[in-house]
């Protein structure tokens, strides 16, 4: 199959932005944030994904709303490439 230049650029820009993504871990189970952002997952499928910054929103928005925020922002690579959720560290 021939790629197109567009698709390979296109590749290219997405793994780029790709590459800082977070995933929000509860310190106390290990689970992570579902892409829902109201519930638990150990599913890396399920679990939310996003820059640092949209990680800090979340947690201002919990803080407003007076939830408790027990989550860590854990870089993508410490979690998807083999390591299992629970023996990730709390910091990444």
């Amino acid at each position: 199959m021939i790629t197109s230049y567009s698709e390979s650029r296109n590749r290219a820009f997405e793994n780029l932005h790709a590459k800082d993504k977070v995933r929000l871990r509860n310190v106390e189970t290990g689970e992570l944030l579902h892409m829902g952002g109201e519930t638990l997952t150990r599913s890396i499928d399920y679990a939310w994904l996003g820059s640092r910054q949209q990680a800090e929103q979340l947690r201002k928005r919990a803080e407003v709303n007076g939830s408790d925020w027990p989550f860590t922002a854990i870089h993508r690579s410490l979690i998807e490439n083999g390591h299992p959720v629970e023996t990730t560290g709390p910091e990444a």
